[in-house]
């Protein structure tokens, strides 16, 4: 079992609502009477004003790149769905400040708390009854000619795929010092335990219970059947190297969907387990009630009964 950690009455929390979605913005104003009220100040990416938020004059807006706005942050309220929550996390962990998300969207396997029970998050969040889980993050470095190009922390996951020409790629991977496999495959998903159920999940990978400190590789597309999925220990590092084919080809790296570049044949991606953790409030239910209710597993054909989710 997990150890969850408590959070402290907050008394100063961020919102972090989903830059494009049409419940986001109404759902933070009326967090922001709620917290107010507590006398709880409220802060918001200063690009959400920009996009049309309207809050009361009290409300601060902080420029996200800015560790120095973020650090006496107690707590981070996503308001979106699985991706709001993945973006707000990467500004917040190197700074150990906790995430909690109020799922707006469909699935939203990541966040505790459903709309209509925003109230009742942040009031846990005022009355100091949120707990934490860690949850692992990996360390992304692009080397090239043997120098480092490009680094980044993933959350979810890393992925290597072909460009707008739709050829298969050749990738070398690598686990600790010994050869894993010579991919020939539209891509490959390297995922987190938290990123088993996105793309990896598609892909056909398999889900991975949170706590477990290992890293999922899954192929996108494979010409060979035999290319299953593979879960390796993330104290391991894994290293993927792109080495055909050559001439009109084309590849590009994606990092939780949020950070791309495009990759040159004989680069080097290499990934490693990250020192620091996203602190994730998850929901009260155990994960496996969560994927249940999610995916409808204890529904019986026919039914309606799981059109409503528990969580």
């Amino acid at each position: 079992m997990i150890d969850r950690q408590p959070i402290p009455p907050v008394r100063r929390v961020l919102l972090y609502p989903r830059e494009d979605g049409p419940a986001a913005f109404p759902a933070a104003a009326v967090a922001t009477t709620i917290l107010r009220a507590r006398g709880v100040d409220v802060a918001v990416p200063q690009v959400a004003f920009e996009r049309g938020l309207e809050l009361p004059s009290s409300v601060v807006g902080v420029a996200l790149d800015q560790p120095a706005q973020l650090a006496d942050l107690d707590l981070v309220v996503a308001l979106g769905g699985d991706g709001t929550l993945l973006r707000a996390s990467r500004w917040v962990a190197d700074l150990n400040i906790p995430v909690v998300g109020v799922n707006l969207g469909d699935l939203g396997f990541l966040s505790a708390y459903r709309r209509e029970r925003l109230e009742s998050a942040l009031h846990d969040a005022v009355e100091g009854a949120l707990r934490w889980e860690p949850r692992l993050r990996m360390t992304v470095e692009v080397h090239r000619d043997g120098e480092l190009v490009a680094t980044d922390k993933a959350v979810n996951d890393v992925y290597i795929k072909h460009g707008q020409i739709p050829r298969l790629l050749r990738l070398d991977t690598r686990v600790g010092d010994e050869q894993l496999a010579m991919y020939k495959a539209d891509g490959l998903i390297v995922s987190t335990p938290l990123g088993s159920t996105a793309y990896n999940l598609a892909a056909g990978g398999p889900i991975i219970a949170p706590g477990t400190e290992v890293f999922t590789i899954t192929a996108i597309c494979p010409h060979s059947l035999t290319l299953r999925p593979v879960v390796v220990s993330a104290q391991n590092t894994v290293s993927v190297s792109w080495v055909g084919p050559s001439g009109e080809s084309d590849a590009f790296l994606t990092v939780d969907g949020q950070f791309k570049i495009e990759l040159q044949l004989g680069d080097r991606i290499v990934l490693t387990v990250c020192e620091s953790v996203v602190r994730l409030v998850p929901s009260q239910a155990n994960v496996f009630q969560v994927l249940a209710t999610k995916m409808g597993w204890t529904v019986a054909p026919g039914s309606d009964s799981g059109s409503k989710s528990a969580f």
